[in-house]
């Protein structure tokens, strides 16, 4: 109490500047928990700040590590086989100043073969010498029937017919 009238204006000045503090910044929650560690920093300053700074940062620590862990590699299995596509496109559309819809159409006439697809850029024709896939090729595909599918086995020769069936499905 001796204390206290010995200098007034000062303390009463700093917690009120303190609690304003609080309350603009912080919840009403946070406020009263602010006042209660006030109130016992006569007894012990270090323990209750130290324990209160530890504490929140201990628990973040692990799950920031965890997600860390968790993102690269749940993303990059799925998403590296579409990366190399996209790589390999843009490199197209860049190489032939093409646009995005027309390497895609070279792609899919091509059954996505990267190889064929570069070949066909070039020269207007596929590596092995078929023709390209249209969309009436596929849409003959789709129909089960022996006679058209060994048109197409003439048209594209049997490997590639069994690859666009597989390109298809995918």
């Amino acid at each position: 109490e001796p204390q206290q009238t010995e200098e007034p204006a000062p303390s009463m000045g700093l917690f009120e500047a303190a609690n304003r503090e609080f309350e603009s910044t912080e919840s009403g929650s946070d406020t009263s928990e602010d006042l209660c560690t006030q109130d016992g920093k006569g007894r012990s300053p270090g323990e209750t700040t130290s324990n209160l700074k530890t504490q929140p940062e201990d628990s973040v620590l692990p799950d920031t590590q965890l997600q860390r862990e968790e993102g690269p590699t749940s993303t990059c299995s799925s998403s590296s086989v579409v990366g190399e596509v996209v790589k390999t496109m843009q490199h197209f559309m860049e190489k032939f100043s093409l646009d995005l819809f027309t390497v895609t159409q070279a792609l899919l006439k091509n059954t996505g073969e990267v190889e064929t697809t570069l070949y066909f850029l070039q020269t207007g024709q596929r590596l092995d010498g078929y023709p390209v896939w249209s969309r009436e090729d596929d849409l003959e595909l789709q129909k089960d029937d022996e006679h058209v599918r060994n048109k197409l086995i003439a048209k594209f020769g049997a490997e590639n017919v069994a690859k666009r069936v597989a390109f298809r499905k995918s």
